[in-house]
């Protein structure tokens, strides 16, 4: 996502290396101003292989503390000194910035343990990154991730957003505060039968062949709009049963 005016540009993300002319042709024909800020929402590459680009070029760039120390620990491929974060914080912070007031929202982990929102409040476009995907969300568990804090930050976008924000995916078509709110019930009733049938002690073949998401499926299964090799529903299936096992655990 770009904001341009009189400052400059201001990015939320910057893709693959790979695409980084076809970027800067695009950025061109928005404006002949310079990148000045960009916001990195998590620390999967294909949401920041170019930080080292933008920053030769005097970028600014900002994230959460987590997801700098994941890129510092990346090693495939290793990322640069320069295509690290330069600001990060835990807390919310206001850039004023072409005229408006942009939010920085660090989120609670679920997608990774270092997710963060961009709301353009000027624009009414809140940046969500991958917490919201329009589909079923990949839960990062390794990293602390859990379905309740899924709920939780789109609970957050929409207390803060108004009833004409768009909300942009970190994959998929621009989207409108109806599509989070589908998003979050349809994962609100799955995961409560996730937790009753984990606490039955059914096994992950089992909720497969019961299907507790059968309804939703045709809207939020993966593999139904965007097939992938990182997500589909065989793998939302295992991170709903490990994420519901971690909850019915003894502590």
């Amino acid at each position: 996502m770009a904001q341009s005016g009189p400052d400059g540009l201001f990015l939320v993300d910057d893709n693959f290396t790979v695409f980084y002319p076809r970027i800067r042709a695009a950025l061109r024909q928005i404006s002949d101003r310079p990148v000045r800020i960009i916001v990195n929402t998590h620390s999967h590459f294909d949401h920041n292989q170019n930080n080292a680009n933008f920053a030769k070029q005097g970028a600014l760039i900002f994230a959460h503390p987590n997801l700098r120390t994941a890129l510092m620990q990346q090693t495939r491929p290793p990322v640069p000194p320069e295509g690290l974060p330069v600001v990060t914080s835990r807390e919310p912070m206001t850039c004023h910035f072409n005229g408006e007031e942009i939010s920085y929202i660090p989120l609670k982990p679920s997608h990774t343990n270092g997710d963060v929102a961009v709301y353009f409040r000027g624009s009414d476009v809140f940046a969500f990154g991958d917490v919201f995907t329009t589909d079923y969300p990949s839960i990062g568990i390794a990293q602390g991730g859990t379905v309740e804090n899924f709920i939780d930050n789109y609970n957050l976008a929409l207390q803060i957003t108004t009833p004409n924000t768009i909300f942009l995916p970190g994959h998929a078509q621009l989207s409108k505060r109806e599509d989070v709110i589908a998003v979050r019930d349809a994962i609100t009733i799955i995961h409560g039968r996730f937790l009753e049938m984990v606490k039955r002690g059914m096994t992950l073949e089992q909720i497969q062949e019961a299907r507790p998401s059968k309804e939703f499926d045709a809207r939020f299964a993966t593999e139904n709009f965007a097939p992938n090799e990182m997500q589909n529903s065989g793998r939302w299936y295992q991170q709903m049963f490990d994420e519901a096992k971690a909850h019915v655990a003894p502590h």
